[in-house]
């Protein structure tokens, strides 16, 4: 018998085999788009940690002791707790710093301690 054009078992086929390479896109566009997500997460996170130790940093030695407390502030995307504790020991300082992600992007919070020392007075005679 010569036939002409396609069967129905041929297209059922194709189209079988078309839906699981869709299905399988599927799933790995999922997993894509859920590790950008996490990997803005990190970034932005990263950028508040940083513009907070860069702030503390740039303070005065006396005022570092107003600068603890806790506020919700925005990087980005990315609104977040930042929360400050400070330890006076005299010479130098304990500074604790905790950004706490909050909004569409939560995650775990992150911790940095920063050594704030007493700088040394300034001799005109050196």
């Amino acid at each position: 018998m010569n036939s002409k054009g396609i069967s129905l078992i041929e297209i059922m086929v194709a189209l079988t085999i078309l839906s699981t390479v869709l299905v399988a896109l599927g799933g790995l566009m999922f997993q894509v788009g859920r590790h950008t997500r996490m990997s803005a997460r990190e970034t932005y996170q990263a950028a508040a940690i940083q513009q907070a130790a860069a702030y503390i940093q740039a303070l005065p030695w006396d005022a570092v002791d107003g600068a603890a407390g806790c506020k919700t502030d925005s990087t980005g995307l990315l609104e977040y707790n930042q929360c400050i504790a400070v330890a006076d020991s005299g010479n130098f300082k304990l500074v604790t710093l905790i950004v706490s992600p909050t909004g569409i992007f939560v995650g775990r919070p992150d911790t940095v301690t920063l050594y704030r020392h007493k700088p040394r007075g300034v001799s005109l005679l050196r």
